[in-house]
């Protein structure tokens, strides 16, 4: 899958899967015109991005199985590409 840089901290993936930059802790996922914003530890090599027990859209909806996947696998490239590695930890409450 390959990644082209939009703009300084924010990137694009062949899938069509966006991510962005927010802040030190943050980062906005996009896909099909919707987005989550997803909680990250930022670390020495690794990254671990948060996600919900039940993930949703922003407007509240939840993401299907296979749309999760598919920004799942795009955050994990863009970040490679970023020269970290990705963990997913998902929160139980």
């Amino acid at each position: 899958m390959a990644v082209h840089e939009i703009q300084s901290q924010s990137a694009r993936t062949d899938t069509g899967v966006i991510l962005r930059s927010v802040d030190r802790e943050n980062m906005r996922a996009e896909y099909q015109g919707r987005r989550i914003l997803l909680g990250v530890e930022r670390g020495v090599g690794t990254d671990v991005v948060y996600l919900p027990k039940t993930p949703a859209w922003e407007d509240g909806e939840p993401i299907s199985a296979e749309d999760l996947a598919v920004v799942k696998d795009g955050v994990v490239e863009i970040l490679r590409h970023w020269g970290s590695a990705t963990e997913f930890y998902t929160l139980s409450v």
